[in-house]
């Protein structure tokens, strides 16, 4: 079995074929030889544990990871864990590697692929709220996909600000990179939002007049206490796109629009209807993507890495 740390991930990193591995897994999810069951979400004072079970055709895999949201204050990444990969067809284990690296590649892809379906082509700029790691690759993987000049971005943290810095200035050193005091002012600076916060409210002000014609991504509430985009996102996109149809039960930002009488079940529905072309977004208009993950993106981008692993003799070979 091979083990990839989070470095031996940054090695092989491929942005374009983990954003190809992000599509083809959001069509993997119709094919009836994919298996995915629940997640299991196990909580305690501060922390959650979430268990990702997935099988496709070719693979299996289960992601183990821990969220902490208070390891921010420790210094600490607050979100953990592992992602085992297994043979489809013997069971026999691929790869162990490291699920916090994973799963923000994996994130900033799924971000990235939204932001192909659902933005115009000519847009040069965005805004990051939530400087931690999620923060960081959502920035990465969308230079990936348009042509980005600046990055605006919020932090509370002068630790995160500094990570957060020296993380997209290694990837896309000639972005620029600019500070914003607060929400609303970076709202006015662009046109593409994105937010990874764990915030149990809103964090951009409820006001239509700011938010038009804007477009938003969600990346961090992964909780039915929790909700990052306001009212109004919903109301002016008059749809949500999701990335798995857990999040209707799993999400504030997907449950409470519905439950305030903004938006119908209808009205919510899967990225791979864009990807398939069965429905279509205005992206002159506001539009509004909301990602809680599902263990298939990260099997496919698992995938991905350890074929690459073996190409490029990278990690170290474990007997168990």
């Amino acid at each position: 079995m091979l083990a990839l740390s989070d470095s031996d991930i940054l090695k092989l990193l491929n942005l374009p074929a983990i954003i190809a591995a992000v599509q083809e897994a959001t069509l993997a999810i119709h094919d009836p030889q994919t298996v995915l069951p629940q997640r299991q979400h196990l909580d305690w004072p501060g922390t959650t544990l979430l268990i990702m079970p997935v099988r496709a055709a070719q693979a299996a895999g289960v992601k183990l990871v821990s969220v902490i949201p208070g390891n921010a204050e420790r210094g600490l990444p607050v979100t953990n864990g592992t992602m085992l990969l297994n043979d489809g067809v013997t069971g026999l284990p691929l790869c162990i590697m490291n699920a916090a690296q994973l799963t923000a590649v994996r994130t900033g892809a799924i971000g990235a692929l939204s932001i192909q379906h659902m933005t115009p082509k000519t847009l040069t700029s965005l805004g990051i709220i939530g400087c931690g790691a999620q923060g960081a690759w959502q920035a990465i993987c969308a230079c990936e996909v348009r042509p980005i000049h600046e990055i605006f971005y919020w932090a509370r943290s002068p630790q995160r600000e500094r990570q957060f810095i020296q993380t997209v200035r290694r990837h896309v050193p000639d972005v620029r990179l600019t500070s914003c005091p607060n929400a609303t002012h970076l709202l006015s600076q662009t046109s593409l939002v994105v937010l990874a916060t764990t915030s149990p409210v809103p964090v951009l002000p409820d006001e239509p007049d700011l938010l038009r014609g804007k477009h938003f991504i969600s990346v961090g509430s992964f909780k039915s206490s929790m909700q990052e985009l306001p009212m109004s996102v919903f109301r002016l996109a008059a749809q949500l796109v999701i990335d798995s149809d857990a999040a209707r039960e799993e999400v504030g930002d997907a449950i409470n629009p519905i439950r305030a009488g903004i938006l119908r079940s209808e009205d919510i529905y899967h990225l791979s209807n864009l990807v398939l072309g069965t429905r279509s977004v205005n992206v002159e208009q506001t539009t509004a993507f909301k990602s809680v993950g599902l263990a298939i993106y990260d099997l496919f981008v698992a995938e991905t890495i350890y074929r690459e692993a073996l190409r490029a003799n990278v990690g170290r070979h474990l007997e168990l």
